[in-house]
């Protein structure tokens, strides 16, 4: 493959960033009735009615979230691409950080899957549409680790590059570390069922998504421009090429 064509693939890639962040929020976020998300304090009689009420919006919102979540995994090889040319030899950090979007992607995917579940048959007993909410949540909120290690490893990569025109300010790279651990108070949603802990609270849910999105929409903005970048140089070395052998 020549090099401009593998520039556009990574172009495409990187704009997979900002396609997924508009699209997945709506879908998960508003359609799905995740902002706000369902308090875990609710009893299962109400919790069924919330799902019953709103019936066709959750279906649609989880099953196309499911769909789009796939868009996180262009975006997460293009950084590792990225990543991998800062570290050279041997990327281990670029894979750390391919290995933990591909995780991301599964456990937002089985979130969602358990909440699409729990809308399939909305007539059932609400004591097992309470559990399958209950596992959503409490798969993709306790396995945050995975999310955490991917950001972390990133950081790091771009605190170690030299490159006159770096892929990450050193900014972006301590907001993307302070916004890795935000999700640390997240663990304690597998005991708390109220209050800023829970799963819908401020320290647990509010506080870390956000810190998330502000993390990606800045990483795939500098991806965006690094890919830029070298699109430039490409044509300039092209056209340089061209003007020597006339």
């Amino acid at each position: 493959m020549d090099e401009n064509t593998s520039l556009r693939y990574q172009l495409i890639s990187a704009w997979c960033g900002p396609a997924f962040l508009i699209t997945f929020v709506f879908f998960w976020g508003i359609l799905g009735h995740n902002l706000p998300n369902p308090s875990p304090a609710l009893s299962a009689s109400d919790l069924a009615a919330r799902y019953i009420n709103n019936l066709g919006e959750i279906r649609v919102g989880f099953i196309v979230s499911m769909i789009l979540v796939c868009l996180y995994m262009p975006w997460t090889c293009v950084l590792a691409a990225q990543m991998a040319r800062i570290e050279g030899k041997f990327p281990v950090l670029a894979y750390l950080q391919l290995i933990g979007g591909g995780l991301t992607v599964m456990v937002v995917s089985f979130s969602a899957m358990f909440w699409a579940v729990a809308a399939f048959r909305p007539e059932r007993d609400p004591a097992v549409v309470q559990l399958l909410t209950d596992t959503g949540w409490l798969c993709i909120d306790l396995q945050y680790a995975c999310t955490t290690l991917q950001m972390v490893a990133a950081a790091l990569v771009g605190l170690s590059d030299k490159s006159k025109v770096p892929l990450f300010p050193r900014w972006v790279c301590f907001l993307t570390i302070w916004c890795s651990i935000s999700f640390f108070p997240a663990s304690l949603t597998g005991v708390l069922k109220t209050g800023p802990f829970a799963w819908n609270g401020a320290l647990s849910y509010y506080i870390p998504y956000f810190c998330w999105l502000c993390w990606y929409t800045t990483a795939s903005i500098y991806m965006i421009k690094e890919v830029r970048r070298r699109m430039v140089g490409a044509d300039a070395a092209a056209a340089s090429g061209r003007l020597a052998a006339a």
